[in-house]
Parts: C-alpha cells; sequence; structure tokens
C-alpha cells in the first residue's frame, strides 16, 4: 500500500477525491481485519467504514515514517476492539456447550495445510464471540495476553482459558474436517 504525501495533504484538506482515493486504498486492509471479528459482510463493512472515519480524523497525527499500512491495520484492529467492548455490555452471551473432552488427539502435521482462506474464516467465525476476539488479539494480530487484558477489561486467566478454548475448538474443526474429505 503506498500513499504519497501530496494524497495525504489532500485528504487533511478534507478533498472528497483525496477521500475517495484513500478509502480505496485502504479497503483491503480494512476489511481483512473486520472479516476476522465480524460473521457477515454487512457487519464487516460497517466496522471497516468506522475504522476509516476514524482514519479521516487522525490522518493529521499520521507520520509519515511509519508504513501507512501498518497505522491503517493499528486503527482497524483498535476499532474492533472498541466494537466488541462497546457490543459486549447489550449482547446476550447465549453459547452452546460442545464437549470436546473426547476428541483422539491427532498430529497437527497429519492434517491438511491448504485450507481455503474461506474456510479457516468460516471456522473462526464459528467461535463465540469473546473466544474469537481473543484468538484473533493473540494468534493474528500478536497481542500478548497482558495486553489482551488491559484493551479488554478481563482477568489473564480468561485471557488464557478463551484462547485455550479457542485452539480446542478449531483443532476439533480441523479433524472433522480431514475426516470428511477422507471419506
Amino acid at each position: 500500500m503506498k500513499v504519497s504525501t501530496q494524497l495525504i495533504e489532500r485528504v487533511i484538506n478534507k478533498e472528497r477525491k483525496a477521500q475517495l482515493e484513500l478509502y480505496r486504498i485502504c479497503f483491503s486492509t480494512l476489511m481483512s481485519v473486520a472479516f476476522r471479528y465480524k460473521k457477515n459482510e454487512a457487519d464487516a463493512a460497517a466496522l471497516s467504514n468506522d475504522a476509516f472515519l476514524k482514519i479521516l480524523l487522525n490522518i493529521s497525527k499520521y507520520n509519515t515514517e511509519t508504513p501507512i499500512n501498518a497505522w491503517v491495520r493499528r486503527i482497524a484492529i483498535n476499532n474492533a476492539i472498541d466494537d466488541y467492548r462497546k457490543n459486549k455490555k447489550r449482547e446476550k452471551t447465549i453459547e452452546t456447550v460442545d464437549n470436546f473432552d473426547n476428541i483422539e488427539e491427532a498430529d497437527y502435521f497429519e492434517l491438511n495445510n491448504e485450507i481455503e482462506y474461506q474456510e479457516l474464516n468460516k471456522m473462526l467465525l464459528s467461535l463465540p464471540n469473546a473466544t474469537r476476539v481473543v484468538f484473533n488479539l493473540f494468534a493474528i494480530d500478536g497481542y500478548s495476553h497482558k495486553e489482551i487484558t488491559e484493551e479488554l477489561n478481563i482477568k489473564l486467566e480468561t485471557s488464557k482459558w478463551h484462547m485455550k478454548e479457542a485452539r480446542k475448538r478449531l483443532k476439533a474443526l480441523l479433524i472433522k474436517r480431514t475426516s470428511v474429505n477422507e471419506i
């Protein structure tokens, strides 16, 4: 993703065409982050648009020495965290409890390495919301458990439990996928 300093200046000056050009440049990065946190395209698009609004409001603070992709990605992740916090209070968490205790151990290297992006994303989206958010922050976005606890206002043990639960559920889904493909 390349953005010229002239484009940034035009966006700061609130030129509509420049804003649209920046939106087109940032769109794929914003959506790739949003799809990891939202279950459908409409919600992911809304999350992306909220993040882009924050980009527009804070573009004057952007340091051109920092890669624009990293800056946009950080805003998108922080926006997803904010959205999670806001909606956490409103959502009734009625989750089904699955029994994954009797799953046969399998070697991860035996599992099919060629999982399509959509299929992996579908697996991630099948996780309960809080578990998916913790998994994304830890495994994909590189947050530590301590950082997750600070961002989501949860206990360290809770963050670690969600990570363990995500791994267990994803492993079960991978094993199920492998057994279905072998038939």
